[in-house]
């Protein structure tokens, strides 16, 4: 078989009740050129007889598994080390990816080779129907303006280049549930990051999602992540370090429900800001410099210019 160009991570930790439908989604894909890697992290469902039977029936699905709990981190580094890919492709066991996702990021890519990872929006979507579009931010100048209060991408839309997750040490299990946006800052020191403007990941929202059953502890991982991009990537103002603290106690006293619902209202309203904030003071700085150059008299010239 020829090497194949892309490499589609799943980590799995009890996820018999969505991975099959994840898997068909992947296999699905009008690029084909890809392989697909399950690492099975000690789950206690049926998730490794599921594996076991798609790395069967798919010959570009390969399989492994820890008998013990190692953590995301960990698992996702073991995964990257086997990947035979130049673009590792993320996506979650519960989450549905659309037919042309790895092909639309694969050209863009191509495209653009200052860029490391480019994300997607995402179409968010609950076990009652409800669904609504997440939207992320299109350029690197715009991420980087609010990357320290919004991670820049979801993390199950995310494409990044091999080689540059490598060099940028990886994923950090200590950082874990926010270990994916620690590793955004570290690559987005080393290259530009970047989102595709149209959703091409289907989220699953629930309640054994880990976002939500583990969100006390995204809290203070994120709380510590900030910390870090603080010392390391970009020095905070002191009314973002201020948000830190507020997000913190909100995180550590409401649900999960509550907290991730007002994230997305509050990353609407940043997402505009980061767009129009520059485009509304060029508009501003060139209706004056106009102004000024139609009221300023026009100097006398021996040339008659």
């Amino acid at each position: 078989m020829k090497k194949p160009e892309v490499t589609v991570i799943i980590p799995v930790f009890n996820g018999a009740s969505y991975l099959k439908e994840a898997v068909i989604s992947v296999m699905r894909s009008s690029y084909k050129n890809f392989e697909v890697i399950l690492v099975d992290d000690g789950s206690k469902d049926a998730s490794k007889t599921l594996c076991r039977h798609l790395s069967r029936k798919y010959k570009n699905v390969h399989f492994y598994s820890f008998n013990k709990n190692r953590g995301l981190g960990r698992v996702l580094n073991f995964a990257i080390k086997k990947a035979k890919g130049k673009y590792i492709c993320r996506i979650n066991q519960d989450d549905i990816m659309l037919k042309d996702r790895i092909k639309t990021q694969v050209n863009f890519f191509e495209k653009n080779p200052e860029v490391v990872a480019v994300g997607s929006w995402i179409r968010l979507f609950e076990e009652n129907g409800k669904t609504q579009i997440v939207k992320f931010l299109k350029t690197d100048e715009q991420i980087k303006k609010i990357w320290l209060v919004i991670s820049p991408f979801a993390d199950p839309s995310v494409m990044y280049r091999k080689d540059t997750v490598i060099k940028a040490g990886m994923y950090q299990q200590e950082f874990w549930p926010g270990d994916d946006t620690h590793l955004w800052y570290r690559m987005g020191k080393i290259g530009k990051l970047a989102n595709i403007q149209k959703s091409l990941v289907e989220v699953r929202y629930h309640q054994g999602a880990a976002s939500v059953k583990y969100f006390r502890k995204l809290t203070m991982s994120t709380y510590r992540m900030h910390r870090w991009a603080h010392e390391y990537v970009q020095s905070a103002p002191l009314y973002i370090q201020a948000f830190w603290i507020f997000q913190f106690v909100c995180g550590m006293v409401f649900s999960a429900d509550f907290n991730w619902k007002i994230y997305r209202i509050l990353k609407k309203g940043l997402n505009y800001y980061s767009v129009f904030k520059g485009s509304l003071l060029k508009v501003l700085k060139d209706k004056i410099m106009t102004r000024i150059v139609r009221n300023h008299p026009k100097k006398y010239s021996f040339s008659g210019q």
